[in-house]
């Protein structure tokens, strides 16, 4: 299967393909805050506010998102995500089985962007065995 996950449904799509058996064929995250802090977003104020302190990611588990799968995974990100800082969301590493793509957009209207669908149907027909980057991929 393939799994595509906006925002925090990225970083369990990204959880769940690392589990042994998932079957997961590929992932595909959307504006997802995998590579950053807490504070990297722009939710991190309203935590503040109604816990009196700033938000935290244990510093293993922020390592553990920051792996990508084992398998073809593509990152979808904007610089005007007004969510999420768009380093966040940056697969660092330049691994051969992942991209990071960038894209024009907020955060609440990614998901129906026609930029975004665009990638992600080009995406969801690479073949199982055949998985190239994308001709807009950074490293």
């Amino acid at each position: 299967m393939s799994i595509v996950g906006w925002s925090l449904g990225g970083i369990y799509a990204r959880e769940l393909a690392k589990q042994p058996g998932a079957g997961v064929r590929q992932v595909i995250t959307i504006g997802s805050p995998f590579a950053g802090t807490a504070e990297q977003t722009n939710v991190g104020w309203i935590y503040r506010l109604l816990n009196g302190q700033a938000p935290a990611v244990e510093a293993t588990l922020s390592a553990r998102l920051r792996i990508a799968p084992n398998v073809p995974t593509t990152s979808i990100f904007s610089r005007s995500d007004g969510v999420v800082a768009w380093q966040a969301c940056i697969q660092e590493g330049g691994g051969r089985h992942t991209e990071n793509i960038e894209v024009d957009g907020s955060h609440c209207g990614l998901v129906w962007n026609p930029e975004v669908l665009s990638v992600v149907a080009d995406r969801l027909q690479q073949p199982r065995d055949g998985w190239k980057r994308h001709a807009r991929a950074m490293s």
